[in-house]
């Protein structure tokens, strides 16, 4: 969802804006990659201008090599798939991937994109977090697919000043940024919704538009107020949920909940698994108004606190997949911490 360009302003218990260390830390980590890697020709070690600040920084790609932030397995058919499923890019380059070296959108595809014709892949990946004893397709022919949002708009977002203009995967509506479908030991098929994060922090609270805030509570206030809903109304009002990353979270929940009532593709039981690096501190210190820090320490403890029901929401942390067998030597060596002093 597009969030309100204007100016940033501190609110009463606003703490003051901090930087993140886990991203400064990943940004040295990629520009070391940038340097070493036999993946990139030579042009594309050069700095490469961001086109969201207009300015060059070494943690980025020259804009003609962006399609090289795909790594050399999935490239190709990445850029395949989501060019039939009407994907955008974040961040695109000219229609294709951001050239930023850190982007989460194409870390998690980098990721997992092999396991969209690699159910085993998915068992290694995320086994030891849901009980997958087989994995069934999502869809004709894939065994995971990116961008998801369900087969029905069950919050009116496809609704745009009164007329209905339809959902886009990926952009202006609750989009998970994976999916995959599987039956348990026991034989329960379950659904999984892969939130994906990589350096993301929300430190900064943002001067919110009214008129924004009152659409948005619309569209879930009655969902997030039910009693049988997944995310308690006693811990946080609603109104302090539309800052991130609460309200992705929330959000994402509630789909979560309604694909179940639903018994979307079969699924007895759907699961929100957020991947998340435990060292990425400045996600955890990411609340941005005194009621958020009165409710607790970190975001994850708030959280828990609001889930009615928590083993809904499960945590992944992302070194499972800094493993051959998941995902490639080539993942391992971009995005490993000890790359460098293991090569």
């Amino acid at each position: 969802m597009n969030e309100s360009k204007k100016q940033r302003t501190p609110l009463p218990g606003d703490e003051s804006r901090r930087t993140n260390p886990y991203a400064t830390e990943h940004n040295k980590l990629a520009e070391a990659w940038k340097q070493r890697t036999a993946t990139l020709p030579d042009e594309a070690r050069a700095p490469g201008v961001y086109e969201k600040h207009r300015r060059a920084y070494p943690v980025c790609l020259p804009i003609e090599y962006a399609s090289h932030n795909l790594l050399p397995e999935v490239r190709d058919g990445a850029t395949e798939l989501f060019s039939e499923l009407d994907i955008p890019w974040h961040d695109s380059v000219a229609g294709g991937p951001s050239n930023h070296l850190r982007d989460s959108q194409v870390q998690c595809v980098n990721a997992l994109f092999q396991m969209v014709n690699d159910p085993d892949r998915i068992k290694l990946g995320f086994g030891d977090v849901v009980d997958i004893a087989e994995v069934l397709q999502i869809e004709d022919g894939r065994f995971l697919t990116f961008e998801y949002i369900g087969p029905t708009d069950y919050f009116g977002e496809g609704i745009r000043h009164g007329k209905e203009v339809g959902r886009r995967r990926g952009t202006n509506c609750t989009s998970i940024d994976a999916a995959f479908l599987y039956k348990t030991s026991t034989g329960t098929t379950e659904l999984a919704l892969v939130e994906w994060k990589f350096t993301e922090s929300y430190l900064t609270s943002y001067d919110r538009d009214s008129a924004s805030d009152a659409v948005r509570i619309g569209r879930y206030a009655a969902d997030f107020a039910a009693s049988d809903g997944p995310v308690r109304a006693d811990v946080l009002p609603i109104e302090l949920l539309l800052d991130e990353p609460f309200y992705q979270l929330m959000r994402q929940q509630l789909l979560s909940h309604r694909l179940e009532k639903a018994q979307a593709y079969g699924a007895d039981i759907v699961r929100v698994l957020h991947v998340l690096a435990p060292g990425n501190i400045g996600y955890q210190d990411s609340l941005v108004r005194a009621e958020h820090l009165a409710a607790g320490g970190s975001v994850d403890e708030v959280w828990t606190k609001l889930l009615r029901t928590p083993d809904r929401f499960r945590h992944v942390d992302p070194a499972v997949f800094l493993d051959l067998a998941v995902t490639s030597a080539e993942y391992v060596d971009r995005y490993s911490p000890t790359a460098a002093a293991d090569g």
